[in-house]
């Protein structure tokens, strides 16, 4: 039997593959020996890539390297083989004009700069990123990408990352600015990377946070009303949201609130029900809350504070959403009926707090309010009803 490389390549037959099994221990290691020495064949220069990382702001540029591993990590899943670490650097920095991005590059700029690298294609990438601590607690980014793909013709296809700090893309948020601007980043990246028809095979998932509220007996002293700075909501926006407006079945405004940012309002609701046909026309209360984008005009969610239907046990004072705020940003919200206090995480769509009033509250609208403190470097909700703080509790990040 031939012991060469090339034979062995080729697909094995049966029969080759019994002699082959048969030859002696010394000829077997032999034949090993010569596959593992034969050259490899060279990589196929069609599918070599360029990728240049420019961040729009010099204090992030600390992030360029996170921004190009992940993107190289999608180009290697989409079969296409990045440049290593060194001759793309090499590209980079002996490449200026590349660095601004309303430079027109040439088809000749592109053989002299990148020629000797024969890369197919070059993926641009330019970021920028903003940051907020919502009540001073945790640390927030959304990341703005975009991307251009010049390829050796100078024909350029861009693509620009979702809008990120809204619901469906919301921010990223982390005990850390780091853990957060590196989670944005990489969301962004992914996101034109999509848009680019590459294949994310592991997207990343966004970094969250929940709030929790710790009771207190009371607000310490010097706590003053949380600064908002929010643009005034449109007039009429209460009327985007889509209420129960049957005969038997309604619902009435009964809290209101706007987030932070301006973008998001809430509208709580006191919801009633009346069978009919029962032989006591038998009445049934709920609550809810009705989340409406307000630069969007439209509704978004449907949030449950106490489902239209029969009370529980223990359940007294009113189901209506008699007080709503939210916590720092649109993110979180909180909102009490007239027997507990609720919160919510607007961009799940779920509740993660529940804490029984002490005090049942009756249907009262405009007599309840929430308000959110601040004291001391810490953030506080406070119940306030018919004018005096009626309970208060400590907001913390739950884990």
């Amino acid at each position: 039997m031939n012991t060469l490389a090339p034979p062995l390549l080729a697909p094995l037959q049966p029969t080759r593959w019994c002699r082959f099994r048969a030859l002696p221990g010394a000829a077997l290691a032999l034949t090993a020996l010569l596959l593992a020495a034969w050259p490899a064949a060279p990589a196929s220069a069609a599918n070599t890539v360029a990728v240049a990382v420019y961040a729009a702001d010099p204090a992030l540029k600390k992030f360029e390297r996170a921004v190009q591993s992940r993107l190289e990590e999608v180009l290697a899943d989409s079969g296409l083989a990045p440049l290593d670490e060194a001759r793309a650097k090499d590209l980079r920095d002996n490449w200026v004009d590349l660095a601004d991005p309303g430079h027109l590059v040439t088809a000749e700029e592109i053989a002299a700069k990148a020629g000797r690298y024969e890369v197919q294609r070059i993926y641009r990438l330019s970021f920028s990123v903003d940051t907020a601590r919502p009540l001073g607690l945790y640390h927030s980014a959304a990341a703005q990408m975009q991307l251009r793909v010049i390829d050796r013709e100078a024909r350029v296809q861009s693509q620009q990352s979702l809008p990120m700090g809204t619901r469906g893309f919301a921010a990223s948020d982390a005990a850390t600015p780091e853990a957060a601007i590196v989670n944005a980043l990489q969301r962004a990246v992914d996101s034109v990377a999509e848009a680019a028809k590459l294949k994310v095979l592991a997207p990343a998932t966004p970094r969250s946070l929940s709030l929790r509220l710790e009771p207190v007996a009371a607000l310490p002293p010097g706590a003053q009303p949380l600064a908002q700075a929010a643009p005034a909501p449109p007039a009429g926006w209460e009327g985007r949201a889509t209420l129960l407006a049957e005969r038997w079945r309604r619902e009435e405004p009964s809290c209101r609130a706007v987030s932070p940012d301006g973008g998001y309002g809430v509208l709580g609701t006191y919801a009633w029900s009346m069978d009919r046909l029962a032989r006591d026309n038998a009445r049934r209360y709920g609550g809810y809350l009705h989340l409406v984008d307000l630069r969007a005009a439209q509704p978004v969610v449907q949030l449950t504070l106490h489902e239209l239907g029969q009370r529980g046990a223990g359940e007294n004072g009113a189901s209506a959403a008699l007080a709503c705020q939210f916590l720092g940003s649109w993110r979180h919200l909180v909102a009490a009926s007239g027997n507990r206090l609720a919160c919510f995480d607007v961009e799940r769509g779920r509740e993660t707090c529940s804490i029984a009033l002490a005090e049942a509250l009756p249907y009262e609208p405009g007599r309840a309010q929430l308000r959110v403190m601040q004291a001391a470097g810490e953030g506080y909700v406070e119940l306030v009803v018919g004018g005096r703080s009626a309970a208060a509790w400590r907001i913390a990040v739950g884990r």
